[in-house]
């Protein structure tokens, strides 16, 4: 009998599944317990969640999802059990690449905007895992380099939300093979659930003799204290470790904890979290992260709180940052190439914005700046062409040939420019690629000490419209931006195409000596505008101007050289644009009478 009421359940919960909405609940807290076997990799995870219904009619039906890898034991409401149903879930926000799914019947229908509590109970094992990954046929060494979560004695650290799901979620099935999905799923997720609370108490029980420390990525401190518990085998004594990691919002940090024997290194702008053998690394990225001090001191404000970079033990993982955090393996490197590393954990803990862009772009146009005052402005640039050729993939896709209009023959490509704005995306190339050129463009036009300026007083609670940081750096600069953020920050409308349309060198004639008036006309093939550098180049030497020149438009700059050139160049590189081809000018010699 028991036999046919679980198929029967299983029959209806089939389409029931299909038609859930995954969105109607929104956890608004979590208060958790997660207690940790590190020698099973077993983590057992008990506590309540409180779910508010967020959609416009009543809901009865609650899907709750945490790692295959784990196993729901127990859904309950005021102590009684509730109907509830686990499957098996493919989705990639999980690194198996699938999840746990428990479809939960209320008693009774839930009201919109009416919240309840259930007691929830879960757990399995947390082992290494990139399936998701090498389905996609990623390098298995490529794919364990990125998906390196685990709970092992030699190894444990474990992010949350689009690598292990160990806190419950909901969300509709996504794909890495589907473009953005996953990302864009996540983010959405994270959107919804901007300002539910976080709170869960990892717990790890060792040998007396064991000096553990649980780092977390919340402002609380990094290691909890110990006491002793009776262990029911031997009748000893354990020490217990714990730590609270505790979160106001879970728009922006991923919860995330990793265990070993930490010993802390602490410098007033960076706090080190080492393991005892690695006591030097650790002081080499202590030097690093303060040889950027008088850099960001000189672009932002000091920081609230230290930045901290927690040891990844794993020596073949791949660093990951979570705002003010950076989790990492600690390697003998150059200081210029931990200087690079460490710089947007720094920037992170000293400026904060909600639009990502902002965030995500600052830092690592940062990073270009700190190249170009330890290497030079060419150095820079080639930092930031790294993302340039993806970029223009990116965009030659999203705008194919975009059509023109009867009346000129200026591109039009406002079809699709409000489809993945620096506003609106998820896409790490576009937040962290694109956002660093615009910031970068911003500082070739208006000067450091104005976007210096715009940066100090800009403030996370007041940016609450899109155009709050252009009227930053225009009153800072006194100039009009509104073309320029259009182009490339409200709107996606593609790169530039510059061209050199044509060059006149004019004779001045003086007492004393012969000069020449150089006029280039450019040309603007793209989609873009932007104040693009022209380099006038003569056997004797270069100058440079800068010329405005906006989408499917022309733009003229002057400028007085002592001899004719013989070369014009449009662009440095500092203005990302779709096709560079085009970019160099030989300017005919005269003929002779």
């Amino acid at each position: 009998m028991r036999l046919f009421s679980a198929l029967m359940l299983l029959l209806l919960a089939a389409p029931l599944a299909r038609a859930l909405d995954r969105e109607a609940f929104t956890i608004t807290r979590y208060q958790l317990e997660v207690q940790m076997d590190r020698n099973s990799h077993v983590m057992v995870v008990t506590g309540k969640l409180t779910l508010r219904n967020d959609s416009n009619k009543p809901q009865k039906i609650v899907a709750l999802q945490v790692s295959s890898s784990l196993a729901w034991n127990s859904i309950m409401l005021d102590d009684k059990p509730l109907q509830w149903l686990s499957d098996n879930y493919t989705s990639d926000i999980d690194h198996t690449g699938g999840l746990s799914e428990a479809i939960v019947t209320l008693p009774k229908d839930l009201p919109p905007a009416a919240a309840v509590t259930l007691d929830v109970q879960y757990g399995g094992t947390i082992t290494p895992d990139s399936t998701r990954l090498t389905r996609m046929g990623a390098p298995d060494d490529v794919a364990a380099r990125n998906d390196w979560d685990e709970i092992s004695d030699s190894f444990t650290a474990v992010r949350g939300l689009g690598y292990v799901v160990w806190y419950p979620v909901a969300i509709d099935a996504v794909s890495m093979s589907d473009g953005n999905a996953v990302f864009d799923a996540i983010a959405a997720w994270k959107h919804r659930h901007d300002r539910s609370e976080f709170n869960a108490r990892i717990i790890v029980v060792g040998a007396s003799t064991e000096s553990l420390c649980i780092a977390v990525n919340a402002a609380v401190s990094s290691c909890g204290e110990a006491r002793d518990v009776n262990d029911s085998e031997s009748g000893g004594k354990l020490k217990e470790f714990s730590n609270t990691l505790t979160i106001g919002g879970l728009g922006e940090v991923v919860p995330a904890f990793a265990v070993a024997n930490y010993e802390e290194l602490s410098r007033p702008t960076v706090t080190l979290l080492h393991v005892p053998d690695h006591t030097s690394l650790a002081r080499d990225y202590a030097v690093a992260a303060e040889a950027n001090d008088p850099l960001l001191h000189d672009w932002l404000s000091e920081p609230a709180q230290p930045a901290r970079v927690v040891e990844l033990t794993n020596p073949n993982a791949n660093p990951w940052q979570s705002g003010a955090v950076l989790f990492t393996p600690l390697r003998e490197a150059q200081t210029a190439t931990l200087q690079l590393l460490l710089l947007p954990t720094q920037v992170a803990a000293r400026f904060h914005s909600p639009h990502p862009w902002i965030q995500e772009g600052l830092e690592r146009f940062l990073q270009a700046v700190s190249v170009d005052q330890r290497a030079g402005r060419k150095a820079a640039l080639a930092f930031l062409d790294e993302y340039r050729e993806p970029l223009v993939s990116a965009e030659e896709a999203a705008h194919p040939e975009p059509p023109k209009t009867e009346a000129t023959s200026k591109p039009s490509s406002d079809a699709n420019s409000a489809d993945n704005t620096l506003l609106n995306t998820n896409d790490e190339l576009y937040l962290r690629g694109k956002g660093s050129f615009v910031f970068w463009m911003l500082r070739d036009m208006t000067g450091d000490q104005a976007l210096q300026a715009a940066l100090a007083g800009y403030h996370p609670g007041a940016d609450k419209d899109p155009s709050y940081l252009q009227r930053l750096v225009q009153t800072s600069s006194k100039r009009d931006l509104e073309w320029f953020f259009d182009d490339w920050v409200y709107r996606d409308r593609g790169l530039p195409d510059f061209h050199v349309e044509s060059v006149y060198a004019r004779p001045l004639l003086s007492e004393t000596y012969k000069s020449f008036l150089v006029t280039a006309t450019i040309e603007n093939r793209g989609h873009a505008g932007a104040e693009v550098p022209v380099l006038i180049q003569t056997p004797s030497g270069e100058k440079s101007l800068r010329v405005v020149v906006k989408a499917g438009e022309k733009g003229t700059g002057r400028v007085e050289m002592p001899v004719a050139p013989d070369k014009i160049v449009v662009n440095d590189g500092s203005v990302p644009e779709a096709n560079v081809g085009n970019n160099v000018y030989d300017v005919p010699r005269p003929e002779k009478p």
